[in-house]
């Protein structure tokens, strides 16, 4: 597997989260759509904090320190509402867009030898802990997406 195919992937999987929030206000990125559901806000919040794992595997900064990203972290409550630690959606999209450039540029640099490497997760290669968090991060967007379309956003796609 070469780099570019993961960074190709990642970029799909931005490109279709650009186009779901293009069109979203915050409190609409606020809204659940059943009690205790994940609102759009948690599901851009929490992939912006699962890339940190991703960034350090290419060699880059996160955008997040471990505390700042905690209100999205795995296991945290859901958000559906204004509150502690709960950021803007435009916030949240600059992050995302901040983690978009890293990951591209560290993936971009990364050889087919560093690919191969142990990920220091299980017995995983960095190759197949970068599939993973795209395959993480594609299941994260798909579930955005049909929250955007019950707000009544229409659905976004995007041509490869």
């Amino acid at each position: 597997m070469q780099a570019s195919f993961l960074a190709k992937s990642f970029a799909y999987t931005a490109d279709v989260l650009r186009a779901q929030v293009s069109e979203l206000s915050h409190d609409e990125s606020l809204r659940q759509l059943v009690a205790g559901g994940h609102s759009i806000n948690w599901l851009t919040g929490h992939i912006v904090s699962s890339r940190s794992t991703p960034l350090r595997r290419v060699g880059a900064e996160p955008v997040w320190s471990e505390a700042a990203r905690k209100r999205y972290r795995n296991g945290s409550p859901p958000i559906g509402a204004e509150g502690p630690g709960v950021l803007p959606l435009p916030e949240l999209i600059r992050l995302f867009e901040r983690s978009q450039e890293r990951l591209n540029a560290g993936l971009l640099r990364l050889s087919v030898a560093d690919l191969a490497r142990l990920s220091g997760y299980g017995k995983n290669t960095v190759a197949e802990s970068l599939f993973y968090f795209h395959f993480h991060e594609a299941y994260l967007v798909g579930q955005l997406t049909m929250v955007a379309e019950a707000l009544g956003k229409s659905a976004k796609y995007i041509n490869s």
